[in-house]
């Protein structure tokens, strides 16, 4: 039988979906086997164990929110409406399927095991200088520090509230009180 070849990139995507709607825990290597069409051995010839295969995944994931997110923090455009547009790139990430944040789902599964705590840690940081780095238009570091920090309990908050009520809503208030911080309205666009 012929051996199939999928690309690194393809193969971190239909992982991370798998991971992404049933957990790291309700994910078997036979799911992540089938959804790249490898076979377990195939699979685990990439990858020495789900565990491997995850820290790859997470990786695949902070890539994917530095480009799709975080660039717009250098988009030229003005700071409120980077942050805004940062914000919904990020509510669409989270509306898919109502998955929620990836990244704060497997924190809260396998957090206790700190089996994947440290990239979630790093994420969790870019994230926070990110918005920070947009905030020091309207304020001191420090300050935009503590205000980004405190976007993001607050954005994470929005979030489980959105996936037990499915009102969106939650994610909208959102984005409309972070951009508050620099004093104008929010379009909805």
């Amino acid at each position: 039988m012929p051996v199939k070849k999928i690309e690194k990139r393809e193969l971190l995507q239909r992982c991370w979906e798998v991971f992404h709607r049933h957990g790291y825990h309700g994910t078997s290597v036979s799911m992540l086997a089938e959804a790249t069409g490898l076979g377990k051995s195939g699979l685990m010839h990439h990858h020495l164990s789900k565990e491997s295969l995850m820290r790859a995944v997470v990786e695949y994931a902070q890539d994917a929110m530095r480009e799709i997110v975080f660039s717009v923090a250098k988009e030229n455009l003005p700071p409120e409406q980077r942050l805004e547009k940062l914000l919904r790139r990020q509510n669409r990430l989270a509306k898919y399927e109502r998955r929620g944040c990836f990244f704060a789902n497997t924190a809260l599964e396998t957090g206790r095991d700190e089996l994947f705590n440290e990239p979630i840690q790093a994420i969790w940081e870019e994230w926070k200088a990110t918005v920070a780095d947009i905030l020091t238009s309207i304020m001191p570091l420090e300050t935009a520090q503590k205000t980004a920090y405190r976007l993001l309990c607050e954005y994470e908050g929005a979030i489980i509230m959105y996936k037990i009520s499915n009102d969106e809503q939650h994610l909208e208030q959102f984005v409309k009180r972070a951009v508050e911080v620099f004093g104008g309205r929010v379009d909805k666009g």
